[in-house]
């Protein structure tokens, strides 16, 4: 089975210039075609390797809700072959407000930019890692620094373990129960677990030929959003 890095130069081979991600807030739209996805997913795989050092053993967790911003560094974690996770320890990549109350060592939070366009954080409290500063150091050119299986654990949620293949398989899961069909466009609103935020936000739209709108809204205007974005449906979480 392929594995997601695979599974995402497959997407750009198929799908370059099309949207992949589109996110969609009260301060503007940004839309991130299949190409420009795997790029920033590539720069941020090359953060974490040389520029943080993780190892194949790291653990993340993406508390990014349903920003781009979300959707890059869960895709970045699959792509490195780390665990995603919601469990401590685990290295966390979460918006400067969380950071003011964290309490943890500052070297274990990776400060990232909520602007829409991703311009990095000024005055963030001090230790803290400034991840959307310090990722463009790096090359759009990943290369994988080691093998990674699909059987690599993926997931892990309290004591629930998943590895690739069967997150994609639950992924298909949760796309049939929302009545999403592969190559359809559809919105996601709300905040879930992270196996279906994931699941929904970068695994079944590079492994099914889908788009997502992530909805990023206080009170959406959903007939509007689906009508401009031309979605087939728009699934409400939470």
């Amino acid at each position: 089975m392929k594995t997601y890095f695979q599974s995402l130069q497959m997407c750009v081979k198929e799908r370059g210039p099309t949207p992949l991600v589109t996110w969609v807030n009260d301060l503007g739209r940004i839309e991130l075609s299949a190409a420009t996805f795997a790029n920033a997913v590539s720069k941020a795989s090359n953060f974490l390797v040389d520029g943080l050092e993780l190892d194949e053993g790291a653990a993340v967790n993406v508390a990014l809700g349903n920003h781009w911003q979300s959707a890059v560094w869960l895709g970045t974690a699959l792509t490195v072959g780390l665990t995603i996770t919601d469990q401590a320890p685990a290295l966390t990549f979460g918006v400067k407000s969380q950071a003011q109350t964290w309490q943890g060592s500052t070297e274990e939070f990776v400060v990232i930019s909520q602007d829409p366009f991703g311009m990095p954080d000024k005055d963030i409290p001090a230790g803290f890692i400034n991840g959307s500063a310090e990722v463009r150091n790096f090359g759009d050119y990943f290369s994988p620094s080691w093998e990674v299986s699909s059987e690599h654990p993926a997931i892990q949620v309290q004591s629930t373990g998943m590895t690739w293949t069967q997150l994609v398989a639950r992924s298909l899961e949760i796309a049939q129960e929302n009545h999403i069909q592969s190559g359809q466009s559809y919105g996601i609103y709300g905040i879930s677990d992270i196996v279906t935020m994931a699941a929904l936000q970068i695994v079944f739209p590079v492994t099914n030929g889908n788009s997502v709108v992530l909805i990023d809204q206080s009170n959406p205007d959903f007939g509007n959003i689906k009508k401009q974005e031309k979605l087939d449906r728009i699934v409400e979480l939470g």
